[in-house]
């Protein structure tokens, strides 16, 4: 009886629990409490990945701020951080937007992109962002113009070939 009262509570979801996490990003990335009843099992790991193709200039890009609500809203619900894993393809003028200080200002008539820090903190945290080879190039961006960490694949398909064979899930909207 014992062994089954232990059973059943180890079966309980990490999600069921109270929020328990902070934000791990707390300057973006902002989500609103949810009282949910969908639970992530506990230990479940989460690798998710967004296709980003817009640019936002002069403010936060909205597609990189989705990816780390993502991790907010999940962490604030009691999925470890080391158990989210958040990829994020990028294609098209959203390019722009990890390009290194200099090249940015180049492109954007001395502006700055609103994005650098955003991109940087979440690079730091783990979230790997992956350009379009095949974009890039029509671009003329290389490789050296992308701020460090920002990866740099064949094509968004290939990238988003390599993540799906590795668990990742598209984000569908």
């Amino acid at each position: 009886m014992r062994a089954l009262i232990v059973a059943a509570l180890l079966a309980v979801p990490a999600a069921a629990a109270e929020p328990q996490g902070g934000p791990v990003f707390a300057g973006f990335g902002k989500h609103t409490p949810v009282e949910h009843n969908v639970a992530i099992p506990r230990g479940m790991v989460l690798r998710h990945v967004y296709d980003v193709t817009k640019a936002a200039p002069g403010k936060l890009n909205p597609g990189f701020e989705t990816a780390a609500r993502f991790i907010n809203s999940h962490v604030a619900n009691g999925v470890s951080e080391r158990d989210v894993a958040v990829a994020v393809v990028v294609h098209g003028p959203a390019i722009a937007e990890l390009t290194r200080p200099e090249v940015y200002a180049a492109r954007n008539n001395g502006a700055a992109n609103a994005s650098e820090a955003m991109v940087k903190e979440m690079l730091a945290k783990g979230v790997r962002f992956l350009v379009c080879g095949q974009a890039a190039n029509m671009m003329g961006v290389k490789k050296a113009d992308l701020l460090p960490g920002v990866e740099l694949a064949i094509s968004a398909s290939s990238a988003h070939a390599i993540l799906q064979a590795q668990g990742y899930t598209l984000n569908p909207f």
